[in-house]
């Protein structure tokens, strides 16, 4: 059977897996901390001797990198890790099919395959068009984002970008209050400063400043402190985190009508479903005046999947070993 060879590689950990082609349940996952071997390369060999299949076997190997890969030499933000795709194709060999995605590229090409319990619905509406546009995104370590065209024959088309660096907007004095400490510490404030783990930290020194306090908790502490229930500025945190990520995915929507849907991934909205079903996420994204009735059709969904991205990695495989 011919099988694939996977990996979702971030700065921290690099998850490795194996699939058979036109399968997409990753199989034999396997998680690396980067920072035990110098190279890629060492890491990959290490899991290729772990595996059960004979690499003869494998036809095609796909990498979710969190970076950009259309660069002559890609490099890793949080490790040393470096490489070319000629070295990536001397490595497994040159009768191997390669491909080097963007980790929200693999994520989009995820939304084929992800099963539909697997989809956890925000919101009243749930009626997708699968010929439609779709956004995913997710915040994480930064705030990912692509807008993934759905193709009649082949691959859908991911098209990969920064919009978690856009510019941060506010709408009511607690936000615009955020925004300014914020401002103060890092001049221009983009969104990822709000929507991520380093923006959980963020809003929740915000408020306490708001409130006369100078204190800071780490973004797992104040989750726990959320859950506990006694610490309110916790719970106002996630609160307008979630305010935060409407409004983001309402300006998306904006900007490119994503009938087929927005998917949120990542490691943190999972984490926190009953958080977000609970906040004011889907009022946020509706708030546009004028526009209001043109966001509100559009559905939202949280990828409750473990391995959303090694999935994409899977079932672009597929396409790269039949196309052949």
């Amino acid at each position: 059977m011919s099988h694939a060879l996977i990996a979702d590689l971030g700065g921290t950990n690099a998850r490795f897996a194996l699939v058979p082609i036109n399968q997409y349940q990753p199989k034999e996952v396997r998680v690396f901390s980067c920072k035990e071997y110098e190279t890629f390369f060492e890491a990959a060999s290490a899991y290729v001797e772990q595996c059960s299949v004979d690499f003869n076997s494998i036809d095609a190997i796909v990498l979710a990198i969190a970076g950009p890969v259309n660069q002559e030499v890609i490099r890793f933000s949080n490790n040393p890790w470096h490489f070319t795709r000629q070295q990536i194709q001397e490595h497994f060999g040159l009768d191997k099919k390669i491909a080097l995605l963007n980790d929200f590229d693999a994520i989009g090409h995820s939304l084929e395959v992800i099963p539909k319990e697997e989809l956890e619905v925000i919101g009243e509406h749930s009626d997708v068009d699968p010929s439609a546009a779709a956004w995913v995104l997710g915040a994480g370590t930064g705030l990912g984002v692509a807008c993934v065209v759905p193709q009649e024959n082949g691959a859908n088309i991911v098209l990969p970008g920064e919009g978690g660096h856009v510019d941060l907007a506010t709408c009511n004095e607690q936000e615009d209050h955020i925004l300014r400490f914020l401002r103060a510490r890092h001049k221009r404030v983009s969104a990822e400063r709000v929507l991520s783990g380093m923006g959980i930290e963020n809003i929740y020194e915000a408020l306490a400043n708001k409130n006369g306090l100078e204190k800071r908790l780490s973004a797992p502490e104040i989750g726990l402190a959320a859950e506990r229930g006694d610490d309110r500025l916790a719970l106002a945190t996630l609160e307008q985190f979630f305010t935060f990520l409407g409004r983001v995915t309402g300006d998306l929507v904006l900007s490119v009508e994503s009938r087929g849907g927005v998917y949120i991934a990542g490691g943190i909205v999972p984490r926190y479903l009953n958080y977000i079903k609970r906040s004011a996420f889907r009022d946020a994204m509706q708030d546009k005046g004028r526009m209001k009735a043109f966001v509100t059709p559009i559905p939202t969904f949280v990828v409750m999947s473990e391995y959303p991205g090694l999935m994409g990695c899977a079932n672009y495989a597929s396409y790269l070993v039949n196309q052949a």
